[in-house]
């Protein structure tokens, strides 16, 4: 069994997903969805156990707009390296920030947006 669950329609989504999925505690679901705008979304669920005593369902969807995706999935596969770089940088700014708002005392929010830009692709 797969200690992560992947339900993308897209390789190039999945791909993704793989390249921030050690950052998440096993039995995180990575979940492709279509936006309004037919661009694929990432939506990543997960359990936090270290934002309190009760463990927190947070969603975390990576979402870009229709140029990016465009750009990302125009470059051959062999130069992504620069954009897995970046979306897992997003990843890793993104639980950081997490964490120091529960340092802070501060609530925690069960839904967070990473908004791929140009530095992505």
């Amino acid at each position: 069994m797969e200690a992560y669950q992947y339900d993308c329609a897209s390789p190039d989504v999945e791909e993704l997903a793989r390249v921030i999925s050690d950052l998440f505690p096993e039995q995180t679901q990575f979940i492709e969805r279509p936006a309004e705008d037919g661009t694929p979304t990432l939506a990543v669920h997960w359990v936090a156990m270290r934002f309190g005593a009760a463990a927190r369902r947070i969603t975390v969807s990576v979402v870009g707009a229709p140029a990016v995706w465009a750009r990302y999935r125009a470059l051959p596969p062999r130069h992504r390296a620069r954009s897995f770089a970046v979306l897992r940088a997003y990843a890793e700014a993104t639980i950081g920030s997490l964490e120091e708002q529960y340092a802070n005392g501060e609530p925690v929010p069960r839904e967070v947006t990473i908004e791929l830009d140009e530095q992505f692709a």
